[in-house]
């Protein structure tokens, strides 16, 4: 593979990052007990400022319970089915991130629901009170695009900025 290959190839690959993180609407958030007996997952919808997600989550839900108590987290974002070239070869998002509650009361809690709010849709104004429902900021650190058949990258930071390609060889 020449250089201008190599370029065009990490081209092609942002604009797959790009794109996912402009459409999809929902992280997945998996995550489990200290022991890891109890897996728990679930999915929520989300608004990115600054390359920061921030989701509204009830603690009802097994995974708000166990990122409340700090446990581990991973999040994923997944290309829609219905825009997939491929179903096998979904473009596909996984990471790891600093995660910190923005409590009720903060400078930023009415701002960030505002735009939960606005982003999508009118069952905010209703949830916005229920007291089981949390903020969170969620500050990507590391992870791993996949963007195709034989294309995948570490990535780095809460811009996802391109490290390293995987392979299969180690």
């Amino acid at each position: 593979m020449t250089l201008d290959d190599d370029e065009k190839a990490l081209s092609k690959v942002t604009a797959r990052r790009d794109a996912l993180l402009q459409r999809a609407r929902t992280l997945h958030i998996s995550t489990s007990s200290n022991s890891g007996e109890n897996i728990e997952w679930g999915v929520a919808p989300y608004i990115r400022r600054n390359n920061v997600f921030y989701i509204y989550v009830s603690e009802l839900g097994g995974h708000v319970r166990f990122m409340l108590d700090k446990r581990p987290v991973l999040f994923s974002i997944i290309e829609d089915e219905k825009v997939a070239k491929n179903i096998w070869a979904r473009i596909r998002l996984k990471f790891t991130a600093e995660i910190s509650e923005i409590k009720r009361g903060e400078a930023e809690f009415n701002a960030i629901c505002d735009d939960i709010g606005d982003h999508h849709g009118s069952v905010m104004t209703v949830i916005r009170e229920f007291s089981d429902f949390h903020l969170f900021a969620i500050d990507p650190k590391k992870g791993v695009i996949v963007t195709g058949f034989g294309s995948a990258f570490k990535v780095s930071g809460n811009d996802f900025k391109l490290e390293s390609r995987l392979s299969s060889n180690g």
